[in-house]
Parts: C-alpha cells; sequence; structure tokens
C-alpha cells in the first residue's frame, strides 16, 4: 500500500469527525507535524503510533483501509507481520488476544 493512500484516507477520516490536525495530535498523543507527516504520504506510522491513532478516531484497521498484504516496511518486517495478525481477528476478544501476545513479545524482545 503506498503511504500516501493510508494518509488520504487517515485525513478523509479525521475529517468526517471533524477533528483538526491539532485536536486529533492531541487527542492521540501526538506530535501534530508527525500526523502532518502521516497524511501526506511521507511516513507510515509506528503500530503505537497508528493504535493511538485508531482508538483517538474511534475506528478500526479495516476502517482504515489497510490492506497489509500490500504494506511496505523495509526496516522492520516484524511490524508488517504483526499488523497482518491482528488484522486477522474474527471479534474484539481474538483481536484483544492477539494485542496481549505482541505486548508480551515486544516486552521479551526489548523492542520500541
Amino acid at each position: 500500500m503506498k503511504n500516501t493512500a493510508f494518509g488520504k484516507r487517515l485525513r478523509e477520516l479525521r475529517k468526517s469527525k471533524g477533528y483538526t490536525q491539532q485536536a486529533l495530535a492531541e487527542k492521540a498523543e501526538i506530535d501534530e507535524k508527525h500526523l502532518s507527516r502521516v497524511e501526506n504520504g511521507k511516513y507510515f506510522p509506528s503500530y503505537a503510533t497508528l493504535n493511538k491513532l485508531l482508538s483517538a478516531l474511534g475506528v478500526t484497521l479495516e476502517e482504515v483501509g489497510i490492506e497489509l498484504e500490500q504494506v511496505e516496511i523495509k526496516q522492520n518486517p516484524l511490524y508488517s507481520k504483526a499488523l497482518q495478525i491482528l488484522n486477522s481477528a474474527k471479534d474484539d476478544n481474538e483481536l484483544a488476544c492477539y494485542i496481549e501476545a505482541l505486548k508480551t513479545i515486544q516486552k521479551a524482545l526489548k523492542l520500541k
């Protein structure tokens, strides 16, 4: 997936919820400049940032339109795999289980 497609969809969702970039950045507890770069396709957010944005907007990965098979993560292929696992959850309980498992693995590997 091109970062620009994700960024455009994120911008559409932000505007549909009535948020300015500043308001969403504050609600998601991220830097406004970083949000701008994500929306403009310069960056794809880390898992932590993506999770904060999804929570702040009250949407799921599917609603953002992430096609995980097309996500290009050259520096960290584990990130792409983690998103694929999260996206495969059939319901909220399974998703919560996957998230906890990934958090445990992250702590064990001391990944940031």
